[in-house]
């Protein structure tokens, strides 16, 4: 379709699909363990798409919206013209055989609206010294994050029935669940949590003698209200969790273990003795509310076809964003396409 109707009107250049849409985040599928929940297939989709395709003003055209082709044009107004992107990251988990009718549970659904200025040209799969380019960039983000669930707290209470209406609803899928399943904790991933945020993102690649490193250092400001979200929601009073309360000094919020990020990526051969590995990353997090105090640390290890990897702190999901506890999991990785 967009090969057979976009067309650079300067150079009658015909864009692939690849041109329309790429990868933000990477696409997985594999499987989690975590150690407050059962084990379920774990899968995420994650792309970005030129907003010149909604906004004609940048030109219909959005082959020049990337620097990963030879037709990608050099920016006239100044070196680092800013483009404009909409974005989309979702996770969900099946759990297989582990839960009643092996349900398909929704745990993170974050569309964004992003301007990035690139910061070289080309790709980076070019061999030549200061050519990496989809990986070099500066970002500012508008973005809302949620976990698409509905049992929360009424923003607007008008009576007694509504102000409760979260906690009764709770209690009693806790009851069904306990019924049902067995374990009335599955209830709490129909608690419903959701932001807006404010983001920064400086990502940037160097070569090395053996291969190259990759770095993004990450930041987001959690709104407590917000365009998409309206209100945040964080934690509930009612769900009765009483000792991780008590950690938080009675006040528990995302900004107190996320909002802070970097991740630093090793890609080089010299790593075949690992298991015939090929990459390894290092991801931290941390909130920028008593920064550095609740610290998540995840190690991947990359193989050709799969990946290997191990998270100790918080933020296993949106739901339990607050428990310190590890998972680990296996998985098989797109980066980019």
């Amino acid at each position: 379709m967009w090969g057979q109707e976009l067309e650079s009107e300067s150079e009658g250049v015909v864009p692939s699909w690849k041109d329309v849409v790429r990868t933000y985040e990477p696409i997985y599928v594999g499987y989690t363990f975590d150690e407050d929940d059962q084990a379920f297939m774990d899968f995420s989709l994650s792309v970005i798409t030129p907003a010149s395709i909604l906004f004609p003003w940048e030109s219909w055209n959005p082959r020049n919206k990337f620097p990963g082709t030879a037709e990608y044009e050099e920016p006239k107004m100044f070196p680092y013209q800013p483009r404009l992107y909409l974005a989309f990251s979702g996770r969900a988990g099946q759990y297989i055989k582990t839960r009643e009718s092996s349900p398909v549970v929704g745990k993170r659904f974050n569309p964004l609206f992003s301007m990035r200025w690139w910061q070289k040209e080309r790709d980076l799969t070019s061999n030549s010294e200061g050519e990496f380019g989809l990986h070099d960039y500066f970002e500012f983000a508008y973005g809302h994050e949620s976990n698409g669930q509905r049992i929360g707290d009424v923003e607007d209470p008008q009576n007694e029935e509504q102000e409760n209406l979260g906690r009764i609803r709770f209690e009693s899928l806790q009851r069904e669940y306990e019924i049902v399943d067995g374990d009335p904790r599955i209830a709490r991933d129909e608690l419903s949590r959701g932001w807006d945020y404010l983001g920064a993102r400086w990502a940037s690649s160097w070569k090395v003698d053996t291969g190259r490193v990759y770095l993004i250092l990450d930041g987001r400001y959690y709104l407590d209200d917000g365009i998409m979200q309206g209100k945040s929601e964080e934690y509930n009073v009612w769900e009765n969790d009483s000792n991780w309360l008590a950690e938080y000094d009675g006040e528990i919020s995302r900004d107190k273990v996320d909002g802070l990020r970097a991740s630093f990526r090793y890609q080089s051969n010299s790593l075949n003795w690992i298991l015939d590995a090929n990459e390894v990353t290092l991801e931290l997090r941390t909130g920028y509310n008593d920064p550095f105090e609740r610290l998540t640390a995840r190690l991947e290890i990359g193989f050709k076809y799969t990946s290997l990897w191990y998270r100790y702190g918080y933020n296993s999901d949106l739901v339990d964003y607050y428990h310190k506890d590890s998972s680990w999991g296996v998985a098989i990785k797109i980066r980019e396409f």
